[in-house]
């Protein structure tokens, strides 16, 4: 099989020849940072001589942020390195301001300042039109025939609620959730609708590739009640969303860390094709253990993920080899898994350690990976 066979056969729940293996979006296809980073080309050359690649393709379809003309940012690099970022949006009832930092040899953002503040900041906001839905079906269309049989297109959408959490500080997020939630919710509407428009935009262009809705965890333990909030905030919305990737004959992943145990059927009930990253026992941000996981909702979805990050970081090539054996012993029977890192690295430069655990996991995956 090639890659995409393979990836496609999985996400069916059928049987491959052998378990698909990825860093999960990294890849020589796109030019995102790790491309252009020297350290990392060891192992975008694993993931091209051995990966079943989710190559990351463009969301051109904004979700609240996205008008270039409403929004005004800027940049300064700081003596330490970290390098921070002004953005300015001009709404119909005043300006919004956020700010964010990113840290010298760590390739992702810290929020500094959230663009939600106020009462006064979600009125800001909701009175923002939808930003206009252009996409480049050429961008797109030539992306994914460099790619061919190398793997699949994946469009990291996002779901409503990842996109609402992310414009407050969380804890002031959930202290609103607690007390009234009303305007939390007109946020969750006008965010779904943004979302949807995203998938029936970008879907008709391509077939049988990934979109991938982030945001679910944070509706989960242990600062919400998985119990109220995941069934108020995300089910309903979440499931909206995955018919509208289905009628377009492409793939639905819910990307989901954390605990997972009060929250596997109702993610189920979502009907998505896949779920990842899989944190297990005994990582101290899970309470599950894979075998769980395979049990309670295997046969209604692809498993992916299992290959703590906490192991690549500090472990053993033999932790790792370790580690992938059990995974595919426990998930990959019947087909159905994926075995992929709970977190790709982000470091700068790759750590000689990770890089060395990364080419164990890749070979392990080979070898005890072969579906006879």
């Amino acid at each position: 099989m090639t890659p995409r066979e393979r990836l496609l056969t999985v996400l069916r729940r059928e049987r491959p020849d052998r378990v698909p293996v990825t860093i999960y979006g990294y890849s020589k296809y796109d030019d995102a940072w790790y491309n252009s980073e020297p350290s990392y080309a060891p192992l975008i050359e694993l993931e091209t001589r051995y990966g079943d690649s989710f190559v990351t393709a463009p969301v051109d379809c904004p979700v609240f942020l996205g008008d270039p003309n409403v929004v005004h940012g800027q940049e300064e690099v700081h003596p330490d390195g970290s390098v921070v970022m002004t953005t300015e949006i001009d709404t119909p009832k005043g300006k919004l301001r956020a700010v964010s930092r990113r840290d010298p040899g760590l390739m992702t953002n810290w929020q500094v300042e959230p663009l939600v503040k106020s009462d006064e900041d979600i009125d800001r906001l909701l009175s923002m039109p939808d930003p206009p839905a252009e996409v480049n079906a050429r961008r797109i269309a030539d992306l994914e025939a460099r790619v061919g049989e190398g793997g699949i297109l994946c469009f990291s959408v996002g779901d409503a609620l990842g996109h609402v959490v992310g414009l407050f500080d969380f804890e002031d997020f959930v202290m609103r959730c607690y007390t009234d939630d009303g305007p939390i919710r007109a946020l969750l509407d006008k965010a779904q609708g943004q979302v949807l428009r995203a998938i029936h935009t970008i879907g008709p262009l391509v077939k049988n590739a990934a979109f991938r809705l982030w945001g679910p965890e944070y509706a989960g333990a242990p600062l919400m009640d998985p119990s109220v909030y995941f069934a108020r905030y995300v089910v309903d919305r979440d499931r909206d969303a995955t018919e509208a990737i289905h009628e377009t004959g492409n793939f639905c992943v819910i990307h989901c860390h954390g605990r997972l145990r009060d929250l596997l059927d109702m993610i189920a009930d979502i009907g998505a094709d896949a779920l990842e990253p899989i944190e297990t026992l005994p990582m101290s941000t899970a309470d599950v253990t894979l075998a769980e996981v395979k049990e309670r909702i295997g046969d209604r979805m692809c498993l992916m993920g299992a290959v703590q990050s906490l192991t690549l970081e500090t472990g053993t090539p033999e932790d790792v080899r370790r580690e992938v054996r059990e995974a595919i012993e426990t998930a990959a029977r019947d087909g159905g898994f994926v075995l992929l890192p709970t977190s790709p690295p982000f470091m700068v430069p790759l750590a000689r350690r990770s890089l060395e655990n990364l080419q164990a996991m890749y070979r392990a995956a080979h070898e005890f990976g072969t579906c006879g």
